[in-house]
């Protein structure tokens, strides 16, 4: 008989979604979660990390430049076929990296409705990030071939952050 509770015990902590998480992460003696959603491969001048916090979807874009853009303010985003979508500046990161380029990494807020254009977009993925210097607008593209397993994070963080939907 208590072989029988351990492996239902047992069972049930293995068939838990945060035990077999994907993107997730759940830390129960720091009492924290965090769902973060990268791409495996990127364009040579950029780097993409999406995320869930309490205000919403956000979306950091890293940048690598020969010189600080100053990439500041609300900025657009467009899938193939998509329509356009608004990214809400949040905050911005600016260092140097060690091979002495610069890299800016502003974080927008974003809904939901551009992030599953991007899972099912068939071609690039372009943003338009406002910037002082050297001009209005620095273009970076993606390959929305990294972005084939969003919808799995979506359903993935949904699930494991539940409580935080459930306030929207």
């Amino acid at each position: 008989m208590k072989t029988l509770w351990v492996l239902v015990t047992a069972s049930i902590f293995l068939w838990s979604a945060p035990v077999f998480a994907k993107y997730c992460m759940v830390k129960p003696e720091d009492k924290s979660t965090s769902c973060v959603f990268t791409t495996k491969r990127n364009p040579k001048d950029a780097q993409i990390v999406i995320s869930y916090t309490r205000q919403g979807w956000s979306m950091m874009i890293a940048v690598f430049l020969k010189e600080f853009a100053m990439l500041d303010g609300d900025s657009k985003a467009k899938t193939k076929k998509g329509e356009m979508h608004e990214l809400r500046f949040v905050n911005i990161r600016r260092d140097m990296t060690m091979n002495r380029r610069m890299m800016e990494a502003p974080v927008y807020l974003v809904d939901e409705a551009l992030l599953h254009d991007m899972a099912n977009a068939k071609g690039k993925v372009r943003f338009w990030l406002m910037a002082e210097k050297p001009k209005d607008e620095v273009e970076v593209e993606f390959s929305s071939g990294l972005f084939e397993e969003l919808g799995e994070y979506i359903a993935e963080t949904k699930m494991v952050l539940g409580d935080l939907f459930q306030d929207e």
